[in-house]
């Protein structure tokens, strides 16, 4: 099933574009986001209506959300926000409190993905880009935070995916409107990489390669559908599972042909694609299975994906079971409410 492959953010409420995306394309993904709904009853009605469709396709979708918290926060108003990551920086008990509450929150609304946590060191003021959605500002001590981060969501069954590989930190512009050019490759990889090395170490399931041209390694492709950094990873850093695109639709990609972004992406080693909705995207996506039934589309690599996705569903026990509202939402916020005020400000 080539749209496996696809994670899709849905970014519309219309149940026809949803009911298509499931029953017609059998995407892989969808990603919420907060525009979709007003509280969290009506997030728990879409995450159940996509829960039926794809059981009625006849397999188990993911449902990922970038829960980051601070500026990058997907949840209903129900919730309150913790706050950004940066300003809990001091000590690496503050990033395993902050997963073990998102990971309560997902696991128990059949949210399986967080799009998070953010590997990128902060070289730049606090609204930049990455800024104070870091979690530190230094490889080191973005590392530990990380990993308790990571192994604390895991344990709720909610898979991370870290992000933005190689290193959005390296770069002062922001690549949801352009695609900054890294020139210093020296630092990127004595520096930057190192926290991604660390999560491969310990068997992160999903890393997300951002949008750069990188001197020597992306040259004129971006690196999300880079052969070369596709190669970075698998034979250099040794990691074999999901490598997926940062959204398509950013920046300068969106005025590009997406069946052309995808197929290139496909054919360099690329796993999953990770694309916003957007008008023609089922007319698209007609293109895609015709480049497929062309053999012009990888598909050892697309069999080799699916291969990989299907066995991380089966180690995190994706499934398609009605949720129920079983939520404390009034003890959640308390324990927010106590992690913030340990935050810095």
């Amino acid at each position: 099933m080539l749209g496996n492959i696809l994670f899709v953010g849905l970014n519309t409420t219309d149940k026809n574009v949803i009911r298509k995306l499931i029953l017609d394309c059998h995407i892989g993904g969808i990603t919420l986001y907060k525009k979709l709904y007003q509280n969290y009853n009506e997030m728990l009605d879409i995450i159940n209506y996509i829960k039926k469709l794809s059981q009625e396709a006849n397999y188990n979708i993911l449902i990922g959300i970038d829960q980051e918290g601070g500026r990058v926060n997907r949840l209903p108003d129900d919730f309150k926000n913790i706050r950004s990551a940066y300003s809990l920086k001091g000590d690496p008990k503050n990033f395993k409190e902050t997963a073990h509450i998102y990971g309560t929150i997902l696991n128990s609304s059949g949210i399986n993905v967080n799009f998070a946590p953010v590997l990128d060191i902060k070289r730049f003021e606090d609204n930049h880009a990455i800024g104070n959605r870091a979690f530190g500002n230094d490889y080191l001590t973005i590392t530990s935070n990380a990993t308790s981060y990571i192994s604390e969501l895991k344990k709720h069954n909610v898979i991370p995916v870290v992000k933005h590989f190689p290193g959005h930190g390296a770069t002062l512009l922001n690549t949801h409107h352009f695609i900054p050019i890294i020139l210093n490759t020296n630092k990127l990889f004595k520096e930057d990489i190192i926290p991604f090395k660390e999560a491969i170490n310990n068997d992160i399931d999903f890393i997300m390669v951002g949008h750069f041209f990188i001197k020597k390694y992306s040259l004129l492709t971006p690196s999300s559908i880079s052969k070369k950094i596709v190669s970075l990873l698998r034979n250099d850093l040794h990691y074999q599972n999901l490598i997926i695109t940062d959204d398509l639709t950013m920046g300068p990609l969106k005025l590009i042909n997406k069946p052309y972004l995808i197929k290139k992406a496909i054919n360099n080693g690329v796993n999953i694609i990770m694309i916003k909705y957007y008008d023609n995207f089922f007319n698209d996506y007609q293109k895609l299975i015709k480049l497929y039934n062309q053999n012009k589309l990888n598909q050892e690599n697309i069999s080799n994906s699916l291969a990989i996705l299907n066995s991380i569903k089966e180690k995190y026990q994706i499934n398609n079971q009605e949720i129920k509202n079983t939520l404390d939402i009034s003890k959640i916020n308390k324990e927010i409410e106590n992690l913030n005020a340990k935050a810095s400000y």
